[in-house]
């Protein structure tokens, strides 16, 4: 139920009235992290909508073809669209849909919270890689960790 219930959420405000967000915001204060309400909500709904136990990234899912050179699962005017989206809150929306595309492809869940929790340049730049099959650059030329 709770899972559901974060699947209709569209705004932070709405996920933050969920109990389990909290719970979510306790463990990852526990782990180290310290998320602001844009980025504990983006977490929440997103988490909410994967299936979990994938070693693949959800940028990697987006990328997945079906055949050879068909069709990528999400189209690349969406993915830009995902990839220039910098406001974590106004990120929740076109997340939340292309998540709807690829919803039984188990992902990693942990790596997606890293990406979502920082959703900066360089996790940005992270998923254009992974998005085209190109394997992973060189950490240090993926850019900044902080956008400026």
């Amino acid at each position: 139920m709770t899972r559901a219930r974060l699947r209709r959420c569209t705004t932070p405000a709405e996920s933050l009235t969920i109990e389990a967000v909290h719970d979510l915001n306790r463990r990852l204060v526990d782990a180290g992290f310290r998320p602001a309400a844009d980025q504990l909500a983006l977490i929440a709904i997103t988490l909410a909508r994967v299936e979990d136990s994938g070693t693949q990234t959800l940028a990697g899912a987006f990328g997945r073809r079906k055949f050879w050179e068909g069709p990528r699962a999400l189209s690349s005017s969406r993915f830009h669209a995902l990839v220039r989206t910098t406001d974590k809150a106004q990120l929740i929306n076109p997340l939340r849909r292309a998540v709807a595309i690829v919803r039984r492809t188990p992902v990693d869940v942990t790596a997606l919270a890293a990406d979502l929790f920082d959703w900066n340049e360089r996790a940005r730049n992270s998923w254009c890689f992974q998005y085209f099959g190109a394997g992973e650059a060189d950490p240090e030329h993926l850019g900044p960790e902080i956008d400026g």
